[in-house]
Order: structure tokens, then sequence, then C-alpha cells
């Protein structure tokens, strides 16, 4: 079952606390070296970017794919997390805030004294918010900076970054950040950057349902959807999905985003352990995750598939293809 992130039920010790509120000290250090621990879709190419501007060593489950990495942009592979205590900064990309944990555990011991963390991975708040405790006992601080903008973003630099934190910590991190973002925000403290980019992901993915649903009754009425979307692209109606998702991964047939099936959903009922906590009133929400979790079940989608398959289960439902 998902922690839910709330004040009422963080576990978290007064010395944690006040480690949390008040930061640990870095000396006013600048960035020198930047550790990059997972090079999936995302942080392959965000790593990178990083390497343009600052010494960058990495780490990944997969050997093989660290090797590439240092091959074609020149980055210092590692073997094992106890070989980057050189790192001022240690930023992760990893697929849940499981992994993160396990992570960020394993390295701590062999940290640089006042090394940052720096979590890219969509997590979950509360999660980050007891890693960023056992960090600050350590003497370390705990940044999330979740991403937005898919791979393409990712290899161009223009990804938006959900930022929470320590304002000290932040601000030190800042400049490598900017290396592989074009918008950032201090949205708060740690784990307030995982939240809302739960709400953003759900934001993402019941948009494209909506869309699809109208879509479906409108080709079951005899028009065309791209001819369809063509106007409602220049109304008021319009959104990221109408605009460039459907045209480009669902009518094409291509569901090729690059971003997984369960990874969405993982992201979409970490945001309903929010609502659940905050506004339990809600409903649209739930129907997005009853649709993912449908979408499973009666395999039209698998978790391995791309998220915009989710519409299959419309699809499925409406007896027709948007294609």
């Amino acid at each position: 079952k998902e922690p839910r992130f709330s004040q009422n039920s963080r576990m978290l010790s007064r010395t944690v606390c006040s480690r949390l509120m008040h930061g640990v000290g870095h000396n006013g250090r600048s960035i020198v070296t930047v550790a990059f621990l997972g090079l999936g879709a995302m942080g392959y190419p965000m790593s990178g970017n990083i390497n343009d501007k600052y010494r960058t060593i990495v780490w990944n489950r997969s050997a093989k794919v660290s090797k590439k990495h240092a091959h074609e942009y020149g980055t210092e592979r590692r073997e094992s997390l106890s070989d980057i205590g050189d790192a001022d900064a240690v930023f992760m990309c990893l697929p849940t805030s499981n992994e993160v944990s396990e992570v960020v555990d394993s390295a701590l011991p062999h940290l640089k004294e006042g090394a940052v963390l720096v979590d890219c991975t969509s997590g979950h708040p509360l999660v980050t918010q007891e890693i960023a405790a056992r960090a600050a006992e350590a003497g370390h601080g705990m940044v999330d900076c979740a991403v937005s903008g898919g791979p393409a973003g990712a290899k161009a630099g223009t990804l938006a970054g959900f930022i929470g934190g320590l304002t000290e910590h932040v601000e030190r991190v800042k400049p490598v950040i900017s290396t592989f973002t074009a918008k950032m925000v201090h949205l708060g403290p740690v784990g307030s950057g995982h939240a809302v980019k739960s709400i953003n992901n759900t934001l993402n993915v019941t948009q494209l349902l909506l869309a699809t649903e109208g879509l479906l009754a409108l080709k079951k009425l005899g028009i065309d959807p791209a001819r369809a979307l063509e106007v409602i692209n220049s109304s008021s109606g319009r959104s990221l999905m109408t605009q460039e998702r459907i045209p480009r991964d669902v009518l094409t047939g291509n569901f090729n985003y690059g971003f997984k099936h369960a990874l969405m959903r993982k992201d979409v009922l970490i945001a309903m352990g929010l609502v659940e906590e905050h506004f339990p009133q809600a409903t649209i929400m739930r129907e997005t995750v009853r649709l993912q979790t449908a979408a499973l079940e009666s395999g039209v989608c698998e978790e391995d598939s791309d998220y915009t398959e989710v519409i299959r289960e419309l699809e499925r439902l409406a007896g027709t293809e948007l294609r």
C-alpha cells in the first residue's frame, strides 16, 4: 500500500526534524564533481548534459550501460557505489523511491562530507522525506528534483524541474540542474517536488483519456479524429495531449513516447494518496487509476507498455480504434 504524504503521518525524530529544518552545513563549497546514479531513458541524456559543464562520474546497475555512456559522453564510470566519494553532489534517476532508498543506504557511508543528494526520480514525497532524514543524520542535504519533458526534453536540456528542499541546498545544486532544465521552480521543503510531479503526471494521463473518449465518440459519429483535432487545437479545448501526444503517438499507432505504463500508474497512485488525505471528495482522479488498472486486467496494456497505450482500454470499450 502506498504511504500517504501528510504532516500527521510523518514519523521523524525531533533531532532529524531539526536537521531538515536548519540544514547541514556545506561551508559554501561549489560543485566541482557530480555523480549520477541511474542511466535509464531520462538519466542517460541528463547526465550527458551535466558532463558538458561538470566532471561527471556515472553508475548504473548494468555495467554495460555505464560503459556505453562513458564512451559516448566521456564520463567516468564507477562499478561500485563505494567509489563515488569524490562527488560534491550525487544525482539519482531511478524507477521508484524504493530503489532510491536502497541506493542511498548503500552510498551514504562512502560520500564526501557535506555532499548533497538530488533525487530526480518521480518519487513518493513521504518516502523522500524519510530518505532525507537519514541523509541529514549522516551530514548530507537532500533535494528532490522531479523532471518532466520526456526523453527528448532530457536530451535537449529543456526539462521542467519540480524542486523541493532547504534553500541553501537547492541554491547549491541549481547550476547543475540548469544543465538539463529550461525551467525550475522551488516549491517548498523536501518532498514538495515529488508531490507536485505526481499531480502533473495525473493531469497528463487524465487529459489523454478524456480527449480519447471525446474523439472515439466523434469517430463513431463519422468524424475523422485527425480532422477534429485540427480545429480543436486552434480552440479552447486544446491541450498537450491533443496537440502532441495523440497525433504523434496514438493516431500514428507508434505508442512510443518513452514512459512506461507502470511508472505512470505509480505516479497516479502517489497522487491518489495525496487526494485521499487532503481532498477525499475528489472523483475524477479515481477514474483515471481505475482505467489504468482495467487496461492491465483486460490485457490491452502491459506494465512495460508505453503509457499512451492506456487508451486501448477506451478503444476496447468503444469497439473501435482512433487510428
